[in-house]
Parts: structure tokens; sequence; C-alpha cells
């Protein structure tokens, strides 16, 4: 890192020695982060890098966050400490990230020359200075020493600038001064990007050896000078300067796509390089170029003593090497100065009212010049792109397309400072539009885009806890494996892991379809049964139907067909309450009454015994009632074996005429025989019998009365 300024020093004449380029990317989440929001903290910052803290760290990312002012602070640039040696003991290696700040009021006019490297910076090697602008003043009031002076640093190898603004006026009074001026002093296979110079630089008296330009005072090695603008004046009695370059020297060195439109003078008697863009294009080796460029300024000849033709005065190069490359490069016609010394075809001349018109812009941008239209004056670059970094989140995304103002990008891309509308989507994501803001603040460089997954579709979820809530839990066997599976349910869960989310409404329909139901209830059936069984199917006229309902039991009904098993039992029921018993067997009775029938009743001392047993005879008794049937016949059996006859008596054998039943008496008795066989209902009292042996009573008492009258008179 340490760099010799003695040895840089004698390398000059020969165009100076090249540096070498060490291109580093390194992860910025990983690095080590100042921020800087105070003059104090920007001080303490230049005495860290002054003490060695900042050495090779290229990972290291300072930022500002803060305009500062610098006013009454005796500044020392940062990294321009030089040993005994000459030797630059320290430099920062890191990122500044300026973020669109302005450090204004650096007073470097005692600073200047007393060190070899001046300006905000010293020396920075394998940097990356960005989006700073840094106002100030040079006020030169005695001779100075050999200085490296940039106004964003004086000495940048390997290094990018990108989006800076130098606002330092330089004046030296006519002291004389030697080294390097611009907003870099010397860049060494570095990038200058959208830098511009605004201030003044005025340089008079004689000079030494002494390289100016707006951007950078001396180019080599495979250095590039893109897209800056000087719009500051110039007076220059420097032996070589330019709006743009001092010199463009050795090596691939290149200017592409810069303009110039300061006020040019230069002074002197043609023996210096003085150009609209650069002083000096090319060195004594490589191939410079010089492409897309135009000087717009005003060419102040009041100072320049030589005469026309300028052999190291032109508007576009003051002179230039045969290798190197011209092209598609104007200027403005003015007082007989052409694009290049000694007649070198370096550009083409317009005037500048051709420059202001949109022709002119045509012509510039359809030979590969990137620059915008700007009624009414000359073309302007188009704003600074900054590399913006989308970070897609989840990482994981497929097919992920972002979109800037309904442009496809991919996930880097550069675009200007401004308010864009940003839609990514993604597989099974929700579209994402977002509004972001791009500014030079590297914070606004990395965009964070948060994809949301489409949520995962749990309806055949809700189906299946649905079928689980309209099922009565009371009816199975174990619903806990239901309840379980329902309870495991995982909200939120997104269309990635729609697996799972159907897993749970499997394991619900699972636990569902092994749901076992209860047994129904046949307690009923069992006492139905019992009860058919505990009877004797020989006292019924039909016990089929009992028997059917019986056979008809189907057996393992589950607590769902309960109304089929309670139905079971009914019929059962029903069945035995149809049952008809069997009618008593009255023939007993018959037998006992036809017993006593055949009796003469007048041959019996009382004959009412059996003439009451008989009458006691209840008819239509059933099977369950026999014994009661079995005992009227006994009744009568017991009456007729309790008559006793009456005594026989001595009398005259007297011829009696038998007595005669009338037809009445004998239908009286038909009627009696008859009613004997009716089934009654439970009557003890038969009407018919008694008014049947009341008639009969009567014929018999008739006869006894007539037999009586026939006997002989005493």
């Amino acid at each position: 890192m340490k760099k010799r300024i003695a040895s840089l020093l004698l390398a000059l004449p020969l165009c100076l020695t090249l540096l070498p380029t060490t291109a580093l990317a390194e992860d910025e989440a990983a690095s080590e982060r100042t921020v800087i929001a105070t003059v104090e903290d920007l001080q303490q910052f230049a005495r860290a890098v002054d003490a060695g803290d900042y050495d090779d760290k290229t990972d290291a990312v300072v930022e500002l966050a803060a305009d500062l002012d610098l006013t009454g602070i005796e500044w020392t640039p940062i990294g321009s400490t030089v040993n005994e040696d000459g030797e630059v003991e320290h430099c920062f290696s890191g990122k500044f990230y300026g973020n669109g700040h302005t450090v204004s009021n650096l007073d470097l006019s005692d600073v200047y020359g007393a060190t070899g490297l001046c300006g905000f910076f010293g020396d920075i090697e394998n940097a990356e200075i960005s989006s700073l602008t840094v106002q100030g003043t040079i006020n030169v009031n005695s001779e100075r020493a050999y200085t490296w002076y940039g106004a964003i640093a004086g000495f940048a190898g390997g290094c990018t600038i990108f989006d800076c603004t130098a606002d330092v006026s330089f004046t030296n009074n006519e002291n004389l001064v030697y080294g390097m001026i611009g907003l870099c002093g010397q860049a060494s296979d570095t990038v200058i990007d959208y830098c511009r110079n605004t201030a003044d630089i005025l340089i008079t008296g004689d000079m030494g050896s002494l390289y100016v330009g707006g951007i950078a005072g001396y180019v080599d090695g495979n250095s590039e000078i893109r897209n800056c603008v000087n719009t500051g004046e110039m007076e220059l009695a420097a032996p070589t300067g330019g709006e743009i370059v001092g010199q463009l020297s050795s090596g691939g060195a290149k200017i592409i796509n810069c303009y110039a439109t300061g006020k040019l003078t230069p002074y002197g008697k043609g023996n210096t390089d003085i150009g609209g863009i650069v002083g000096v294009a090319g060195g004594s080796s490589g191939n410079a170029e010089v492409r897309h460029c135009y000087f717009a300024g005003e060419m102040d000849m009041s100072q320049y003593t030589a005469s026309a033709p300028y052999g190291r005065l032109g508007a576009i190069a003051g002179s230039a090497k045969e290798t190197t490359a011209f092209e598609n490069n104007y200027y403005a016609e003015s007082n007989e100065v052409t694009a290049c010394g000694k007649g070198v075809e370096a550009g083409k001349a317009r005037t500048y009212e051709a420059m202001c018109s949109e022709d002119f812009y045509n012509e510039l941008t359809a030979g590969g010049g990137q620059y915008q239209y700007n009624t009414p004056s000359t073309p302007v670059l188009p704003a600074p792109k900054y590399l913006v970094t989308f970070v897609v989140a989840p990482a994981d995304m497929t097919n992920v397309v972002i979109t800037v103002n309904g442009e496809p990008v991919e996930e880097n891309a550069e675009l200007e400072a401004g308010i864009y509308t940003v839609t990514v989507a993604a597989d099974n994501c929700e579209t994402v539009n977002k509004e972001i803001t791009i500014t030079a603040d590297r914070a606004t460089h990395t965009q964070q885009l948060e994809l949301r997954y489409l949520d995962a579709d749990y309806s055949k979820v809700e189906a299946a806890i649905a079928k689980a809530k309209a099922l009565n839990k009371n009816e199975y066997k174990d619903f806990t494996k239901v309840e379980e599976a329902v309870n495991a349910v995982v909200r939120g869960k997104n269309i990635t892991e729609q697996t799972e989310v159907d897993a749970m409404a499997k394991a619900i329909e699972d636990a569902i379809a092994a749901l076992e139901y209860k047994d129904a209830d046949y307690s009923k059936v069992e006492a139905a049964i019992a009860k058919a069984e505990a009877l004797n199917k020989n006292e019924y006229k039909d016990f089929t139907k009992v028997e059917e309902a019986v056979n008809a039991v189907v057996r393992g009904k589950n607590i769902t067909e309960q109304t089929e098993v309670d139905a079971m039992a009914k019929a059962i029921e029903d069945a035995i309450a149809a049952l008809e018993y069997k009618d008593a067997d009255y023939s007993k009775v018959e037998a006992a009454i036809a017993k006593a029938e055949a009796l003469n009743r007048n041959e019996y001392k009382d004959f009412t015994k059996v003439e009451e047993a008989v009458n006691a005879v209840v008819r239509g008794k059933n099977i369950t009632e026999q014994a009661e049937v079995d005992a009227m016949a006994k009744a009568i059996e017991d009456a007729i074996a309790a008559l006793e006859k009456k005594p026989a008596k001595s009398t005259p054998t007297a011829t009696v005429k038998p007595v005669t039943v009338s037809a009445q008496a004998e239908a009286v008795k038909e009627t009696a025989a008859v009613s004997s066989v009716i089934p009654q209902t439970g009557d003890n009292w038969n009407k018919e019998l008694y008014i049947s042996l009341f008639v009969l009573s009567g014929f018999a008492l008739a006869g006894t009365a007539v037999l009586k009258n026939r006997k002989p008179h005493k």
C-alpha cells in the first residue's frame, strides 16, 4: 500500500509509474461499518485512518449521515502522513458512502503544499468513494512544494469514484505551484464516473511541472474518466491542462462521454498543452481514447500570444499522440481554434447555437453518446445511475419476476435517483407492489422485497371439521381420535405446505372413518323375549305371531338403528298382547249337568244345592280358568253326591197318569238346555233356567192336585 512520493517525483518526466490494481468484491453484510454524523466523528475517522486502522480493509464501510461544516477546522487530509523516507504510511482502502451529503467550508489554503498529498482524502487505494460533495477553497499565497491535490482525493490507485462533486475554488495568485490538480489529482487504474467540477480553477504566472484538469490532473494505467462534466471557469498558465483531464497518459486510459461548458482562458506563448477536454491525449505507450465528448465553453484567447494555427492548443485536445483514438467529439467554433493542435482531427466544429439544437443532440447520440436533450442549452448527461440490488425473500422463491415501472429488471439494476413502482411476482406467491425511492444514499441501493406465499387451501380441512362437528359424539364408542385430529389442525400454512394441510384433513377423515357406533340398546327386546318365553304357548289359540316376532329379531344393530331395535321389541310385545287364550274344557261341567238333569229331583229331600251348583256355572272361561271350570263341575258333582232321597211311602198302589209336559214346557226345557251350552261372560244368574224351573214346578203342582182330587173320598 505504501508508495514513495520521491519515486513518483522521479518518474513523472517518464509519464509516471503505473500502480497495480486490485479488484476486490466484498460482502458488506460482514464488513466493519462506521457512521459519521458530526464533525467530531469525521475527525475521529481521519485519525483512525492515519493510525493505520483502515490499512488494507477493503471491506470497511464508512457512511456520511449528515452535511458537515468545517468552518474553522484546520483540516489534515485523510491518509496524507508521509514518513522521512517519503512513503505514505497509511491510506483508506474501504468504501466511503457520502449518501449525497456535503462537506463544506473546507479551507485547504495552508495545507496545500505542506505535504505531498492534499484534499479531503490524501491517498486512497482500492477504495470506493461515492455521492460526496466537497466545497471549499484554496488560496495560495506563496510558492508551494510539489503536491497531489484533488478536492476528493490527491491520489487514487485502483479506485472507483462515483457521483462526486468538486466545488473547491483554486487560485494560485501567480505563485509557483507544482503537481496535479483536479477533483482527483492523479487517477491510476481508477474509474471516475458521473463526477463534476463546478469550481473555478485559476492558475496564472510562470509555472513548473503542473497537470490541471477539472476532473483529474493526471490519468494513467487503465483508468477511465466517463460521464463527467466541468462547468467551472479555468485560467490555465499550467504546462498541461484541460477542462476534464490535464494529461491522458500511458496505458489504456480513456475519456468517454464527457463535456465541458466552463470558460477556458489559456495563458502563454504556445508552449503549453491546453485543451477544452484534455491537455495531452496519449502517453509514451498504450492507446488512449477520447470518445463522445464535446466542449461548448467560451475560449478566451486574451492571454494567449501564440499565432494560429496553434500547435498545442485545441478545443478538444491541446496535443495528441498518434495512437490516440478520437471518435464522435464536437466543439464550439471560436477564434480559429481547431479540435486539436497540429491539425489532428479530434472532433468536429459546430456553432454554439447549433450545439443547443435537437439536431445536434441527435447527431451526438447517434454516434454513441449517452446524453439527454436539454433545450435551450447543450445536451447534458443523463442522471447518474445507481446499482440497485433487489433482495427477494424468502430466497427460495421460483420464477421470480421483478419489474420497475413496468419494465423487467434483473436482481441488480442500474437506476437513476427517483421514485419507482416495483412489482415482484413469483410462483405460489401474492404479487407485491412497492414504491421505492432511490437516492444517492447508499442505504436506498439495496431494496428488500418481502414476498408472501399464497395461503394454503384449507377447504378440505374445513369440510372435514364440519363433518366431525355434525356427528353426535355420544353415539360412538370412542370419539377422542376425531377430537385430537381436529385439535391438531395448524392454521396459517402457505401453499408450499399444502401437503401438510391436506394431511390434516385426511387425519380427520380417517379418524371419522374409523369411528365405531355404540351398540344399540336391546334391553327392551330382551325383556319382550323373556316375556314371550315365560308364556305357555299351549295355552293360546295361535302362538305363531309371537314366535315370528321373536325370530325376526336381528342382532348387532348400532345406536343409529335403535328405532329398528325398539320396533323389534314392540313387535314382540304387540304379538303377545294379541294372543287369545284357548277356551276352558267344559266337558266335566256338561257331564255333571247331564247327570243332574237325569235325576228326579222329587226323589230327593233337597235338590236346591244341585240346582244352585248348576245355575252357578259360568260360561266362556278360558284355559287359564280351567280350575274354576273344573270347580264348577265338582260343585255339581258334590251337590249330587250330597243328595238324600226321600223315604219310601206305603200307600195303595194307584195308577198314576203320567204327567204330560206340555209343548210349552218342552220348549222351555230346550231353551234351558241350549242356554246351558252358550258361553257366559261371568254372570252367575241364569234367568231362562229359573223361568223354566218355575214353569215345570207349576205343572208338577197341578199334577199333584189332580191326583189328590182323584183319591177316593173317605
